[in-house]
């Protein structure tokens, strides 16, 4: 059997600064981005256990609700509003803006060191140490790799946190950004314990049925001008089947998933005024510099930013003008 291969797309000198921040830390809060998916949880909840396991304080800062499809998570509970007003050391992950971390900025400010563990490209944060890798496929992989070569306790439900973020943020394995040592992190955490069969399940074979019928509805609003496909979502139509607006990120992977279809995206109502956008692309484009031309940022085939203005139709045809130059550039 081929031997497993050292996994270092982190430095000796991020690992070493990264082990002096948290042994000298008696306090450590952790945030991911307001939103999260399973990545931000994953390594969040993932990244706090081992601490804990390894003696430290730790609190995973709650920031806005999780969507339902995650609430399977083992550790869960521990994604909850803060325990202490500041920290000794604040950890943010699966982000690299500031403003991504929403109300818990607050004590982030208030913290004595912040650093930053994240695989998205173009962020332009500064703290006391950057451990940012754009070519790994999720912030789990990292956490992962932090966790094993500082030999920091892992057990079985870790295990299964950085598992579901790599199954999530890779597609399933599918995505352009993996890499051999992918494979090799998951093998690696199947072998620790990592509960792969109740993540799918979870995942993949648990859609209720208002939520085939919401996807429904949005397919037959999709606005089809190849290679790009388009549809909005509102608050209203959510409400109306009893959804969440998370739920409506299904309906753009499988546009982009579809023949002639090389970018797809979601328009989706948020606040007044607010509307977020997710973009998705085959190999026709790199959407995260269209997300960083416009305040936004992500990978280059998963990547969204807001637009503000006062109706969806205005925020459908802002978003087509930004696709159509994108397109012909």
């Amino acid at each position: 059997m081929k031997k497993m291969p050292k996994i270092e797309k982190i430095s000796q000198k991020e690992l070493e600064n990264f082990k002096k921040f948290i042994d000298e830390a008696d306090t450590i809060a952790i945030s991911a981005h307001i939103n999260p998916d399973g990545d931000a949880l994953g390594s969040a909840l993932g990244l706090r256990k081992s601490l804990e396991l390894y003696g430290k304080k730790s609190d995973v800062i709650k920031i806005s609700e999780v969507d339902d499809y995650l609430n399977f998570l083992p550790q869960i509970d521990f994604y909850k509003n803060p325990s202490l007003e500041e920290y000794d050391l604040f950890i943010i992950v699966d982000c690299s803006e500031f403003d991504r971390i929403d109300k818990a900025i607050e004590i982030c400010k208030k913290s004595k060191k912040v650093l930053v563990i994240d695989h998205h490209e173009g962020g332009s944060i500064k703290t006391d140490l950057n451990i940012i890798h754009s070519d790994s496929p999720a912030s789990c992989e990292l956490v992962y790799e932090i966790i094993k070569r500082l030999k920091l306790p892992i057990d079985k439900e870790i295990a299964t946190l950085l598992y579901a973020g790599l199954v999530t943020d890779t597609g399933r394995f599918l995505y352009s950004n993996i890499s051999e040592l992918t494979f090799y992190t998951a093998a690696d955490l199947y072998k620790i314990g990592a509960d792969f069969e109740m993540i799918y399940k979870n995942l993949y074979q648990n859609k209720e049925i208002s939520k085939l019928q919401f996807e429904n509805h949005l397919l037959n609003k999709v606005e089809f001008k190849k290679p790009y496909a388009l549809v909005g979502v509102s608050k209203k139509t959510c409400k109306d089947f009893g959804v969440q607006m998370g739920d409506s990120e299904s309906v753009v992977n499988m546009l982009r998933d579809l023949k002639g279809i090389e970018v797809a995206c979601l328009v989706k109502e948020y606040g007044e005024n607010e509307f977020k956008i997710s973009l998705r692309s085959k190999d026709y484009l790199d959407v995260s510099k269209i997300a960083r031309d416009n305040g936004g940022g992500g990978h280059v085939r998963a990547s969204g930013f807001t637009i503000n203005t006062d109706s969806m139709d205005k925020a459908l045809n802002i978003m087509k003008k930004i696709l159509e130059e994108a397109i012909n550039d």
